[in-house]
């Protein structure tokens, strides 16, 4: 008996991100180059954090889509910062589920964190836990 497996590994690292989605013999592979993303944004002020997760989950839908053809992509991720988004210098992402039309992916590697270096000053620091994040998501692509 032939069973279906369905995987999606995340595996970051300093400079990069991969993703790699897998459906029995078939496999896509993207790579996501962290510090060139962040820097394109930041340099055209956009909003870094809002920006890199569209980014994450179209690269998820299409790496996918590229091994089991699907309509529907439900993601469910939990966002963790250490202050709003505008001024967090540390993110914490953790992939809960992906499901491409009612097919569950298992996830492989799930979380990604992305730190920086904190320019908030002291009354900012203090004051953060009213603004930090921590929030489950979910969306369909």
């Amino acid at each position: 008996m032939e069973s279906d497996t369905h995987t999606l590994t995340i595996e970051p690292s300093k400079t990069t991100i991969k993703i790699v989605a897998r459906n029995d013999e078939k496999v896509a592979k993207h790579e996501i180059q962290v510090k060139l993303v962040l820097s394109y944004y930041w340099s055209q002020n956009l909003p870094v954090v809002e920006k890199f997760l569209e980014l994450l989950e179209v690269v998820i839908k299409n790496s996918i889509f590229r091994v089991f053809d699907h309509d529907k992509l439900r993601i469910k991720y939990r966002l963790r910062t250490n202050d709003n988004l505008e001024s967090a210098s540390s993110i914490f992402i953790e992939f809960l589920e992906v499901k491409a039309d009612e097919t569950l992916f298992e996830i492989i590697d799930s979380v990604i964190a992305l730190e920086g270096i904190d320019k908030r000053g002291k009354l900012s620091k203090v004051t953060s836990f009213r603004r930090k994040i921590n929030r489950r998501i979910e969306k369909e692509i």
